[in-house]
């Protein structure tokens, strides 16, 4: 992206993103929602480290996956760990699956 496109993203003009670029103004989180959902890796933006590509662009199914996971018990997170091992074909034991490390 240009400096007018990744702008436009964040919701500001050309002239702001350049002042973003060079130091001379900071960015509000509505812009950094807006370049977000264009696909820039804000934590990367922010702090100089590049986020986890798996956990970028979670689909709405994959959200919801796992914040349901997040919710469960100890034990019925053991069980759907080894349930997704079993559909995969990996013994349940295995501890490159996760299984058994919750």
């Amino acid at each position: 992206m240009n400096q007018a496109e990744l702008g436009n993203a964040g919701g500001v003009l050309k002239q702001a993103q350049s002042n973003y670029e060079k130091g001379l103004r900071y960015p509000d989180a509505s812009y950094l929602v807006g370049i977000a959902e264009a696909g820039v890796d804000v934590q990367y933006v922010l702090t100089g480290r590049t986020s986890e590509a798996a956990t970028l662009a979670l689909t709405v199914e994959e959200e919801r996956l796992l914040a349901g996971f997040r919710e469960l018990k100890m034990r019925e997170k053991r069980g759907v760990l080894a349930l997704v091992a079993a559909i995969n074909g990996a013994p349940p034991d295995d501890p490159e699956n996760g299984v058994g490390t919750v």
